[in-house]
This record gives structure tokens, C-alpha cells and sequence, in this order.
């Protein structure tokens, strides 16, 4: 029996989080009434569990009508009956070729176009992508309370279509490794305290507030960094400068992140802005207590002094206090990562996510 629906997942260039994200969703859809493709890049850091369709949205303003044209040709043969696309730019490409194809285009916002994340200038180059996204899409999902008013505030004519879905993950990633011997690769001796960060080294993760708490905390501790990008050697210099480079491990991408988050003493992010990231999650499903900057949708993920800690963005000196707070005491620590893993099985059901996105689609495909 054929499925009931083709879906078509669209996403640009992803760091990470996203293309798991959508990874997630067509392990989790596929098959279960529905036939789930995704286009993207084919490079994508994240492996899929299906072939990736060849699609490229470029991150600048240039080139988006080549992307639409071959989003268009892929709608076409691929008898789709919904298109799910995934960030802004992906979504006003992907609305447009629908649009065209006389089919219904959903649109996940995950992130928000912000001058203390992407710089002044690119931000007010993009910030007419966030309302016209919302115009142009059928419905529009947002994956936090923080991110759904922004979008109200600037699309008040499109508010009635826009809705939080959170982006549950279901169980605990597996592991591969133990803690000691993912310890040992990391090169973290008997004895001292793990941190670990996943993130794109960027501006919007401000590491070096990061690397500042580290200096602030005793030698003993060690930050272990997951991830890359444009101000990896900015960072290296002000690790070095610190007097920090016996102290951070720069593993880059790692396809095994879980076996770090399980074996960390803390999970930390010192991010200027954040959605719901799935590192974060995926940290309390693994009894890993979170550390975080008080931004975003953090907020709605973690509660300072009860489920973790968060503090102010930008302030070194309150990141390591907190990381020292729960570095220095296990009960503490085991408290945190308790009460967070009952409210994120509380508010952040995969279950629920996946029945609201197929109820979504059947809704807009008839």
C-alpha cells in the first residue's frame, strides 16, 4: 500500500542542530504514513537516513532564484504534497517554489536574524526575511516561546498562523564509548572536572566569555570544545593569550557528541542568543547538568537554581561562578540534571511534536 503523504524536508547550510533535527524527523516519519524526503547540501554535517536530494541555499542574497527553479523541479517529480523547510532562508525559497507548484509550504524557524549575533549589517540586510517568511508560508512553527513573539511583533497580520512546537528528541542519543575512555581521547587526566561545549564557533556563542569563566576556575578544570567555524583561530589566540591552552581540547565536528555530553561533569553554553539547542537536550537526557546564559528559549529549557544554572549573557565572572557552584558539589549537580530531565519529558514530548507535525501535514495537503 502506497503511503498516505510525500513530505519534502528542505534545509540550507546547518551547523548542526537543525540538520539533526531533520534527521530526527524522517528516521521518526518515514514510513509511518508518510514517504519523507529531504533536499539540502549534500555535505551536510549530520548523515541522514535517507540519500540527500542535491539542493543548495545559498546564505546570501544572491542566487536564490537558481534554488527555487531546481526546489521547483524536485516538487514536480517528486509528486510532493507538503514541503517542510527549515530556517528563513530555506523557507522563502521553499514557499516561493511551492507557491508555483500550487502546493503548501510549513516553515520551522529555529533561529532569529539578530544584530548581537550575526553583526549590524547582516542583520539589517536579512531582517525583511523574517516577516516575509511568515507571509509567504502556510504555517509557520516556531521553537520557542522567544522566537514565536518575536515573529508576531514583526508579522502581526501572519500571528494567527504562527505556533510554538517544541522539538522533542525523544529518548537518550546511545553511546558508544564509557567515560574514561572518552576521558582519555580528550586527553582530561583522573581527577579533573569536564566541561564540554558543542557550538559553532561564531560570534552568536561568544566563547571567549567561555574561556574567560575558564581562566576564572581552578586549573583542574578542563573545556572540551565540539565544534567549528569562522572564529576558530580567534579563539585558539585568546586560549593561548589566557595562559589556557593545557585547558581546552579543540575536537572540532564530532559525529559522537553524546559520548561527551554523558561523560561531562557540565554541559555549558555562554551563547548571546539561543532557540531550544538539541546539544542542550540531549545533555539533560544523558543526566549531564546544564550551565547556560539566560537567552532565548534557555529560558523556557532550564530554570536557574532548580534545573540548572543560568546567568547573565556577556558576564564572564557569573559563568564560572555557577560552573564552580555545580562543579564543586555533586548533590547539586545531580539535583539540576534531576528536575531538568523531569521538566524536559514534561514540556518537550516527541511524541506530541511528531502527532502535531503529521496532523499539520494531512490538514494541509487536503
Amino acid at each position: 500500500m502506497s503511503p498516505e503523504l510525500n513530505v519534502l524536508q528542505v534545509l540550507g547550510r546547518s551547523a548542526g542542530g537543525i540538520a539533526r533535527h531533520v534527521a530526527h524527523l524522517t528516521e521518526a516519519l518515514d514510513g509511518d504514513g508518510l514517504s519523507v524526503d529531504v533536499a539540502g547540501p549534500t555535505d551536510l554535517p549530520v548523515a541522514m537516513p535517507k540519500p540527500i536530494i542535491p539542493l543548495d541555499i545559498p546564505d546570501g542574497p544572491r542566487g536564490h532564484a537558481r534554488a527555487v527553479r531546481r526546489l521547483r523541479s524536485y516538487l514536480h517529480q517528486g509528486d510532493y504534497d507538503v514541503v517542510h523547510a527549515h530556517g528563513l532562508r530555506a523557507g522563502i525559497d521553499a514557499a516561493l517554489a511551492a507557491r508555483r507548484a500550487n502546493q503548501p509550504s510549513l516553515l520551522t524557524v529555529h533561529n532569529l536574524v539578530r544584530a548581537d549575533v550575526s553583526g549590524r549589517a547582516k542583520a539589517m540586510l536579512y531582517k525583511p526575511a523574517e516577516p516575509l517568511s511568515v507571509r509567504l508560508s502556510a504555517r509557520t512553527f516556531a521553537v520557542s516561546e522567544d522566537i514565536a513573539r518575536h515573529l508576531r511583533s514583526i508579522s502581526p497580520r501572519g500571528a494567527a498562523k504562527i505556533e510554538v512546537l517544541y522539538l522533542g528528541i525523544g529518548d537518550a542519543p546511545q553511546t558508544v564509548r564509557d567515560s574514561a575512555a572518552v576521558r582519555k581521547e580528550a586527553g582530561v587526566g583522573d581527577g579533573a572536572r569536564m566541561i564540554v561545549t558543542a557550538a559553532r564557533l561564531s560570534a552568536q556563542k561568544a566563547l571567549p566569555v567561555m574561556l574567560r569563566a575558564l581562566a576564572r576556575l581552578p586549573d583542574d578544570v578542563v573545556l572540551v570544545v565540539l565544534g567549528r567555524g569562522p572564529d576558530e583561530d580567534e579563539l585558539k589566540t585568546l586560549a593561548l593569550t589566557l595562559g589556557l591552552e593545557p585547558r581546552v581540547r579543540w575536537l572540532g565536528w564530532r559525529d559522537d557528541i553524546a559520548d561527551f555530553l554523558a561523560a561531562a561533569d557540565v554541559f555549558c553554553l555562554s551563547s548571546n542568543w539561543e532557540g531550544v539547542p538539541l546539544a542542550a537536550q540531549e545533555a539533560i537526557l544523558l543526566g549531564t547538568p546544564v550551565v547556560s546564559t539566560a537567552v532565548g528559549g534557555m529560558r523556557e529549557l532550564i530554570a536557574d537554581r532548580s534545573s540548572g544554572r543560568l546567568v547573565d549573557k556577556g558576564d564572564d565572572a557569573q559563568l564560572a561562578g555557577a560552573l564552580d557552584e555545580v562543579l564543586g558539589s555533586a548533590p547539586i549537580a545531580e539535583r539540576y540534571a534531576g528536575q531538568a530531565l523531569t521538566n524536559l519529558r514534561r514540556r518537550f514530548s516527541t511524541p506530541r511534536m511528531l502527532a502535531r507535525l503529521k496532523d499539520a501535514y494531512a490538514w494541509h495537503a487536503r
